[in-house]
């Protein structure tokens, strides 16, 4: 499998609120067009005292993650009409965005699929560093009441292709996604938690 993962600022002029809600209901509809498309999610960041300070400096106001079969099937994807439609809509909500690729790997896996808490960790570094994710994986199975893991090794990174969309500047080593039941266990999980990855904690939406 294949993972497309991108980080998202909202335009300045846009209220988180809506761009949720264009998100969610007018550009989400958009993606689920994409021929090869596996699974898709939104996942859209909220406030928390989880969010450390490193997350916060990176403005991020969501997460969506697009997996394929392989890489051939993503590239097909992208240069298509549906993603072209994709670009025109993102200058509407979308200020910055970077892209991500990246192997998914199911560390513990997720049993109920109702579960919406995540946590998203985005490892420093300007380039793949599969051991410092390894170790980032050790830290989080210990993590009480832990209800999925996947962990995203990454493959390339920067701008998007073919979008107008500005970049931004960010980086990782790696990328980890941990499912919680709810948010007070995820919130009473990292309550203490000193790591040196940005944390996100965020809402999922699963649209594929």
């Amino acid at each position: 499998m294949i993972a497309a993962i991108s980080l998202m600022q909202r335009r300045q002029d846009v209220t988180p609120t809506a761009f949720r809600r264009h998100w969610l209901d007018v550009h989400g509809p958009l993606v689920c067009r994409f021929i090869a498309l596996r699974h898709y999610v939104q996942h859209h960041v909220i406030t928390s005292p989880s969010m450390n300070a490193l997350a916060r400096d990176m403005c991020i106001d969501g997460f969506p993650i697009l997996w394929f079969d392989h890489d051939a099937d993503r590239q097909r994807a992208h240069h298509s009409p549906e993603m072209a439609a994709c670009n025109v809509d993102s200058r509407l909500f979308i200020g910055a965005v970077s892209r991500v690729i990246c192997e998914p790997q199911i560390v513990v896996p997720q049993a109920d699929d109702s579960v919406r808490m995540k946590l998203i960790a985005v490892l420093p570094g300007q380039v793949a560093d599969d051991a410092a994710l390894e170790h980032y994986a050790d830290w989080t199975r210990g993590l009480p009441r832990l209800a999925g893991l996947v962990l995203y090794r990454v493959l390339q990174q920067g701008s998007a292709p073919n979008s107008t969309i500005p970049h931004l500047p960010v980086s990782a080593a790696g990328i980890a996604e941990a499912a919680f039941a709810s948010l007070i266990d995820l919130e009473c999980a990292l309550a203490g938690a000193d790591t040196d990855a940005a944390h996100f904690v965020v809402e999922e939406h699963r649209l594929v």
